[in-house]
């Protein structure tokens, strides 16, 4: 098992004070009426992709948000754990709604969906429909992957229980013609395979 990454910062109280917004990092978020809300954590430069999914599988009837690391270099020092995340409009967002999706980033050069969180009927089903689309999703073995604390923003909904999906770099490489090109990307018909069986689970 891969060691824990050790954070530079243990929450966004801690980030604010050092980073500047509009300059290290950004959010993005809107508001949907189907009262769930798909959220990237980790997005522009930290866990690379998972904004644009995010953003893709919540369209205009769900939730979005996105904490975003916009830097030239060192995004990574911008992950916040899920279970201290604590940016004010990520935690209103999840709280304002009923489940949380949460897309997430992983290592790995196997092309792999790590899927975690507290809501197994609707873990199962992502699963099942992952599968059906032709990707291999699991569920987490990996105790940093399960996304099983209450704490977890993943859980932050109304109901406790929400999903928390890791794409592994491999399988986020061939999402994206340049993964790591956050102006100049395009999406690749993995990514529009992916998102499409998603899009309409909820």
């Amino acid at each position: 098992m891969a060691a824990e990454r050790r954070d530079k910062y243990n929450s966004f109280q801690e980030l604010k004070i050092h980073e500047k917004e509009g300059i290290d990092y950004k959010v993005l978020l809107r508001e949907g009426i189907s009262g769930l809300a798909v959220i990237a954590p980790h997005g522009g430069g930290i866990e690379p992709g998972t904004d644009i999914i995010a953003d893709w599988i919540a369209g205009t009837e769900h939730s979005f948000y996105s904490f975003m690391g916009i830097k030239s270099s060192g995004n990574s020092g911008l992950h916040i754990k899920s279970e201290q995340f604590d940016e004010p409009r990520g935690i209103e967002i999840a709280r304002a709604s009923d489940i949380v999706l949460s897309i997430h980033g992983c290592n790995g050069n196997e092309k792999v969906i790590h899927i975690g969180g507290r809501h197994e009927e609707l873990m199962k089903k992502i699963k099942e429909r992952l599968n059906q689309a032709g990707f291999t999703a699991l569920m987490s073995l990996r105790q940093e992957l399960r996304g099983r604390k209450p704490e977890n923003i993943c859980n932050q909904g109304r109901s406790g229980s929400g999903v928390q999906l890791e794409i592994s770099g491999g399988l986020r490489r061939t999402m994206f013609d340049n993964l790591k090109d956050m102006d100049g990307r395009k999406e690749t018909d993995v990514f529009i395979r992916f998102v499409a069986s998603l899009r309409h689970l909820f």
